[in-house]
């Protein structure tokens, strides 16, 4: 009687059981309903991420930065109150004279173009820096997005499996009231489905942790839970050979770019460092008043005269030595501190581009491999798993095989049924990280031009 009233609760637990299931599956629809498409996410991350917002107010400080460097430097104003007795506060009538001078520089030789030429290559490199977070951030976008898709698609396989196990429970009900199947057979199935809601709950919290990533990406409040993967999406599918895709890694990565950029923003800085040869040229002129006349020496006496106020003004023009030799080293080490410079860079861009190369093809690899998987999980193995499957229920529900072999068909099941799912996420990531190296996306009406 005891074994018969915990068969009972058994079987209201598995009804409790496809009550839960049956609101997860109303749960998912709701979900579905406000799902997101993997371009709206990407748009809303451009517009959004603060990150992104930084690189672009970078390039407009540069865009300012140039304008600000090739104006003329700011002239001098100078006033002079010249030799006042120190018994007499009024500086104007009682000094020897009252001078205003009026001085400006002017560098000549193109230097201030030279250098708002380097301030523009400069400006490249910065836009090159918010190429290269825009591609990072769209393959990180993309790549979060995916593994949200493929986390629901394992709690969609669990859950299906719970599924599966709780019929078959229902299906030996009437063979277990005539004692073809025993009660140990039963509890074991029950054990799977609690095994399985672990997992669940480890998948769950799984697509918590890669909500919070993706809403960084995004830009958004970090405790938003409105982020749902389609789904089913159009998978994309690559044309490209190796060999054009390694040609469009040349001309288009902006990492390569940002290194020719910090090249050409050297060689202005050379041209800029060569103009600073040329002199300056300063320009200086001064009016002067004198209150006591023109005072002849230090020694005149002047008490019998009646001095009157005389004016008088004076220009200067200077200009600067550079190319002395105790200062021209200056210029020459600068020179060829810039050269060295420039073969530095030269050396990282090559050494860069090789190793680019070498993660392109090492995720052409993967994709390939991901391609050829999927269809052999589509086309063999899992229908093969789905009627072994099948088999083994079907010998167990006529006590022909006992109910490990059914458990571990249904493991089996599960776990290929996972690895289907990986080679489609997979596929779409090792996409994701191709379009990464070449820098830019790879939409199929271009990529088999």
């Amino acid at each position: 009687m005891n074994v018969e009233l915990k068969m009972r609760i058994s079987l209201r637990n598995s009804a409790l059981f496809f009550a839960l299931f049956a609101l997860s599956l109303l749960f998912l629809s709701i979900s579905r309903l406000n799902a997101q498409s993997l371009d709206t996410l990407i748009n809303e991350a451009l517009k959004n991420n603060p990150q992104l917002k930084s690189l672009q107010y970078k390039i407009t400080a540069s865009e300012k930065r140039t304008e600000s460097i090739n104006t003329l430097p700011a002239p001098n104003l100078s006033v002079e109150f010249s030799q006042v007795p120190t018994n007499s506060i009024d500086i104007l009538n009682q000094s020897n004279s009252n001078n205003i001078a009026l001085s400006q520089m002017f560098p000549l030789g193109g230097k201030l173009n030279a250098m708002a030429e380097v301030e523009r290559k400069n400006t490249l490199v910065e836009g090159s820096n918010y190429e290269i977070y825009k591609v990072n951030l769209t393959a990180a976008v993309k790549m979060s997005y995916y593994t949200l898709w493929l986390i629901d698609r394992k709690i969609e396989v669990q859950k299906k499996n719970n599924s599966l196990i709780a019929d078959l429970i229902k299906s030996v009900e009437s063979s277990y009231y005539t004692n073809k199947i025993n009660q140990a057979d039963v509890l074991t199935l029950q054990s799977e489905i609690a095994s399985n809601e672990t997992q669940l709950l480890i998948l769950g919290k799984q697509k918590e942790a890669e909500t919070y990533k993706l809403n960084k990406l995004l830009g958004r409040n970090l405790d938003s839970k409105d982020v749902y993967a389609v789904s089913d999406f159009p998978a994309d599918i690559l044309n490209s050979s190796q060999a054009k895709l390694e040609e469009i890694l040349d001309y288009s990565n902006p990492a390569l770019k940002r290194m020719g950029n910090m090249v050409e923003m050297n060689k202005a800085m050379i041209e800029a460092n060569n103009r600073e040869l040329i002199p300056d040229l300063m320009v200086q002129g001064m009016f002067m008043r004198m209150p006591q006349g023109m005072i002849l020496t230090s020694k005149s006496d002047l008490s019998m005269l009646d001095p009157k106020t005389e004016t008088m003004y004076s220009l200067m023009l200077s200009i600067n030595l550079p190319f002395a030799p105790w200062s021209i080293n200056k210029y020459k080490a600068k020179e060829e501190e810039l050269y060295a410079g420039i073969k530095s860079i030269e050396y990282e861009k090559n050494n860069m581009q090789r190793e680019m190369t070498a993660q392109l093809k090492a995720a052409l690899v993967k994709y390939n491999t991901a391609i050829d998987l999927i269809s052999l999980y589509g086309e063999k193995v899992l229908p093969l798993y789905r009627n072994a499957t099948e088999s083994q229920v079907s010998a167990f529900q006529n006590n022909r095989t006992g109910v490990t072999t059914v458990i571990d068909s249904y493991r089996m099941l599960l776990m290929q049924q996972m690895n289907y799912y990986m080679s489609q996420a997979d596929t779409q990531m090792s996409l994701a990280e191709i379009e990464m190296m070449v820098g830019k996306t790879l939409k199929n009406n271009e990529v088999s031009k």
